[in-house]
């Protein structure tokens, strides 16, 4: 018989992180379970080190394995990669 394995989805970072929604409409990101879907569903390119990262983060955090507040920081770090990809649209 397989094992379970806990995951803590209601778990949220100390602070949001604001993502920009268009002009003027900010999105409040709340925690490593909202990160992750927001990495997976709203990153026209989902490559490089800073989105992988994040993505493993915020894997973790729900896991336990890490801190939300480490997978945050990976969060950050990966949606201003992209931004910069993008041209900051």
């Amino acid at each position: 018989m397989g094992s379970v394995i806990d995951v803590a989805f209601a778990i949220d970072w100390g602070l949001p992180v604001f993502v920009t929604e268009g002009n003027f409409d900010d999105k409040a990101i709340e925690g490593p379970r909202a990160g992750l879907k927001y990495l997976q569903q709203n990153f026209k390119k989902r490559s490089g080190q800073p989105y992988w990262t994040a993505v493993s983060a915020c894997n973790s955090a729900l896991l336990g394995r890490s801190t939300p507040d480490h997978a945050r920081v990976c969060f950050i770090a990966a949606y201003a990669d992209h931004m910069c990809k993008m041209g900051g649209h």
